[in-house]
């Protein structure tokens, strides 16, 4: 069976996150390899940078509000995507599939769609 590896522009969506909308996951620069399918840059595990790769999404049911009000969700993912290709590395980390997932500090966990 045929792994499904993730592009640029994957959507993505945070458990914590009150927006039930995904939003794609980012990729400022290319790993040196496209996907033939997208022709796309293929993702790695170390595309977990907040703003850079991961836009913020809404607000955060995983904090409690503030006075001031809701709590946006910016992700803290200061770990690695978990569940990368092992056996396939792009840009010197493991590749990017449907099963790898990542995990904020506050609680939330970021899947694909």
């Amino acid at each position: 069976m045929s792994k499904e590896y993730m592009t640029a522009m994957s959507m993505i969506k945070c458990s914590g996150s009150t927006v039930p909308v995904p939003t794609p996951l980012m990729c400022p620069i290319s790993h040196g390899v496209i996907s033939c399918k997208t022709h796309l840059p293929v993702l790695n595990a170390n595309d977990h940078i907040p703003i850079t790769n991961i836009l913020p999404f809404g607000t955060c049911k995983m904090i409690p509000p503030t006075p001031a009000g809701p709590v946006p969700c910016v992700p803290a993912t200061i770990m690695a995507w978990k569940k990368g290709d092992m056996n396939y590395f792009v840009g010197g980390a493991p590749a990017l599939t449907k099963d790898s997932f990542l995990t904020c500090t506050f609680g939330g966990t970021i899947k694909f769609q």
